[in-house]
């Protein structure tokens, strides 16, 4: 449970004399402790950001000093005299019609004993998307990070409009042809086990006039019909009544004629979920980290992989009658293929009145195809990751743990995800970035890229890249928490806004010189026609010399510089050393031919023993006007 890390991690400040911040966008800390009156305003702006978000955890007892000198954490213990005065101003929310709301359903309270003192602990469910915002004294509040923050008029009203969408939605529609006998209720019952599993909130159901009202006030029976919502929960006979909407297919693609490894699920959706982990868990690659104490470490994080297998789930178009595919290319990607579409709202698509055609997808606007649904799987992720969905995305490829994440748009209403082994900041942009030293260097006033700029630039060029590849990528803002990087970047003109941004997105891309295909028309003035007879690998070595002398800090060009460069450029994931090495002797060969052809001028020193050996090249600029006829091919 979170809860012990947390408390575990406070003991561990207080105990050392540290200071870590522990509040995130789950976790809030409150001091309580005193007697008396209590103003409860705090408190309740938390409670009220959670339930119109992610939910969270709020503990009240415990004191964070983070504006002193001495940073520290301090336990003060909850009065539990003030308890009925808490559970009054919990009675004091509202709904956007001004009704009253309650919300005790969504609050559970647990009373700890944490440092020889008792401290209280309130759990906060997300409130369904049908039924957001709630408001505190006229203000509705949702969670940013560490702070609540005010949701504003304008977001109000559009969710007003999009309210009756979510009350409509196909997962609450009635099954034909299914019965109240048609739903289980030892299914219903893991599902309920499954939820109490971080407090106990609801009882078992023993009988089926007990699960009626059950079913009715989560969705899962309407109109005396059970939904598609409550056959995907706790159904039987699946595949009759919903086809290959309770299906996922899931296969390894190994190369070549290798058998292929392949698992076909149909189940309620809490095992199809569970499932379509494990194969994914089994087939990817696995280790064990040392500064984790030998923890078993997996190929992609594990939160990324339980969030997208939740999010295919309960993002699908369930009007579609097809299966979600899962496909696991070794060493190279996991495709999550589903029956769906993006809202247009969501989507930037390409322009043709612009020059630079865009593809991003907005992260930060995203809502459920089906609430309820997701509210319903979010019980495997209760306090841990908190349905961030695509913002995780953005966040584990920033962190060096996958490569750039995109989705791919096969028809009108299908898609795929793809998420790709490796890292942002791969060799191929250490290459690039090395490259251009110079130039980034004179851009920032003389300081170099900080790794965090380093990520943010690395983002988006390999956006822009994607784009033209007509993959759609994930749009970055300032809101994603990387506003100093991306102003640096942009106040030194190494990135700037796309036309197609607005007052609400600003869209980026880098700066034009990074996507120069090359240097030909350069080249070609040096060397004239005899440059255009070159063959092409010839022509991409001096190219890369010239990129080289012109913007990299790099004082002498090599051949083993060129050829790491040209072949990281042209290679991407996992290569075999054989490879490397064998592309290296080749571009030798050509540096060869070329310093014979007249068109690099070898650099060179003398060893101590007396040897010429050769520490730099030089492109020979004079060439055009000689008359050799070398053959350079």
């Amino acid at each position: 449970m979170i809860v012990d890390k947390v408390l575990v991690e406070i003991e561990d400040c207080i105990l050392t004399n540290q200071y870590r911040r522990i509040e995130s966008e789950i976790i809030e800390l409150k001091n309580y402790g005193h007697k008396g009156t209590v103003n409860w305003d705090s408190v309740m702006e938390s409670v009220c950001a959670f339930l119109n978000t992610d939910g969270g955890i709020i503990i009240l007892g415990i004191k964070e000093d983070d504006k002193s000198e001495n940073k520290h954490y301090e336990v003060k213990g909850f009065n539990f005299n003030n308890e009925s005065s808490l559970k009054e101003a919990l009675k004091t929310f509202r709904d956007d019609a001004d009704h009253p709301k309650d919300i005790m359903r969504l609050i559970q309270i647990e009373q700890r004993e944490f440092m020889n003192q008792i401290i209280m602990i309130m759990f906060v469910d997300p409130l369904a998307y049908d039924e957001r915002y709630v408001f505190y004294k006229g203000v509705a509040y949702q969670r940013i990070m560490q702070s609540d923050e005010h949701i504003t008029q304008y977001e109000i009203e559009k969710q007003k409009e999009e309210k009756q969408d979510y009350i409509n939605a196909r997962e609450l529609q009635p099954v034909p042809h299914a019965t109240l006998d048609d739903l289980n209720i030892d299914k219903a019952n893991f599902y309920i086990n499954k939820s109490n599993e971080e407090s106990q909130t609801i009882n078992n159901l023993k009988s089926v006039e007990e699960a009626i009202p059950f079913y009715t006030f989560n969705g899962f029976y309407r109109d005396n019909k059970p939904t598609l919502l409550g056959m995907l929960v706790c159904g039987e006979n699946l595949s009759h009544f919903l086809g290959f909407r309770s299906q996922v297919d899931a296969y390894v693609d190994i190369p070549g004629n290798l058998p292929q490894n392949k698992k076909v699920i149909n189940d309620n959706v809490i095992p199809l979920l569970l499932e379509s982990e494990r194969f994914i868990l089994r087939n990817i690659q696995t280790g064990l980290s040392l500064e984790n104490g030998g923890t078993k470490t997996y190929e992609y994080p594990l939160e990324l992989i339980r969030e997208s297998s939740n999010n295919a789930l309960a993002h699908r178009d369930y009007t579609i009658d097809k299966y979600v595919g899962i496909n696991i290319v070794p060493f190279k990607h996991i495709e999550i293929r589903n029956p769906g579409r993006f809202k247009k709202q969501l989507l930037i698509p390409p322009d043709s009145k612009q020059e630079i055609q865009l593809r991003r997808i907005i992260t930060n606007n995203a809502k459920p195809n089906n609430p309820k649904l997701a509210k319903v799987l979010n019980v495997f992720q209760k306090w841990e990751g908190k349905g961030r969905g695509m913002k995780n995305l953005v966040s584990s490829c920033l962190d060096g743990y996958i490569d750039l994440p995109y989705f791919i748009f096969h028809s009108p209403d299908e898609l795929s995800l793809f998420i790709p082994k490796g890292k942002l900041v791969d060799e191929r942009m250490e290459a690039l970035i090395d490259s251009y030293s110079k130039y980034i260097t004179e851009k920032l006033g003389g300081e170099e890229l900080t790794e965090e700029q380093k990520r943010v630039f690395s983002y988006f060029y390999k956006s822009e890249v994607a784009n033209k590849n007509e993959k759609w990528t994930l749009l970055l803002t300032k809101n994603n928490n990387h506003f100093n990087a991306i102003n640096t970047l942009e106040d030194a003109g190494l990135i700037y806004k796309h036309p197609q941004s607005n007052e609400i997105y600003s869209i980026y891309i880098t700066d034009r010189i990074f996507q120069k295909k090359n240097f030909y028309p350069e080249l070609t003035e040096f060397f004239g026609n005899r440059f255009d007879e070159l063959r092409q690998e010839q022509k991409e070595v001096l190219n890369a010399i010239y990129l080289h002398k012109k913007f990299s800090l790099k004082s002498k060009t090599t051949a083993y510089l060129i050829s790491n460069y040209l072949f990281h450029k042209q290679h991407e994931g996992i290569f075999e050393k054989k490879e490397y090495d064998n592309y290296s002797r080749r571009i030798r060969n050509q540096f060869n031919k070329l310093e014979d052809a007249n068109y690099l001028i070898p650099v060179k020193n003398i060893t101590a023993k007396g040897n010429a050996r050769t520490v730099d090249y030089l492109l020979n600029e004079k060439l055009k006007q000689t008359q050799t006829l070398f053959d350079a091919r």
